[in-house]
């Protein structure tokens, strides 16, 4: 069963991995910039929210995983 999540573009990105995207995604979600210019500061701030919103819905997942292998 393949299995998709839908990142904040609205594009579907077919998980292969759970595990490891749910690690590559706290990665980025950490990594700060020391740029401090303006346009740079609107682009970290979106990128983390991106990657922050895409590790929840990786999360979801897993725990939506987790509920139906417990139900079977």
């Amino acid at each position: 069963m393949k299995r998709y999540v839908k990142d904040l573009d609205g594009h579907l990105i077919e998980v292969t991995d759970l595990k490891e995207a749910i690690l590559q995604a706290a990665l980025y979600m950490g990594f700060l910039w020391q740029e401090h210019g303006p346009e740079m500061q609107a682009f970290v701030k979106k990128r983390q929210r991106y990657w922050k919103d895409l590790y929840h819905k990786l999360n979801a997942l897993r725990d939506q995983q987790a509920d139906t292998n417990y139900s079977d």
